[in-house]
């Protein structure tokens, strides 16, 4: 007959190893699926939230652009408006041009 510690050691070896392996395989599958995912969903809002970021500075900075043009320049706002309409025009033909066909 064996000593029942013997017995209790030999199981608790063999359950110990048992969750090991376990263990490994899930944080093995947990990283080969769940990491990724993690990664693009952040990148996914991260990268929405500096969209909007920057569209929203833009207006503003194209705002501020108005009113200073219109504080400088002589006879009304007509001559704001068409100072940066041929600027963006200008932008907009060039980018255009660049564009893949």
């Amino acid at each position: 007959m064996t000593s029942p510690s013997f017995e209790k050691s030999a199981e608790t070896g063999l359950a110990t190893r048992a969750t090991k392996v376990v263990v490994d395989f899930v944080e093995l599958l947990r990283g080969r699926t769940t990491g990724p995912l993690l990664l693009v969903a952040r990148v996914i809002v991260y990268g929405i939230v500096l969209f909007v970021t920057a569209l929203a500075i833009a207006t503003l900075v194209v705002i501020a652009a108005v009113r200073a043009m219109d504080s400088f320049l002589p006879s009304g706002i007509w001559s704001t408006h068409l100072l940066l309409g041929a600027l963006f025009t200008a932008g907009g033909g060039l980018l255009w041009s660049k564009r893949l066909a």
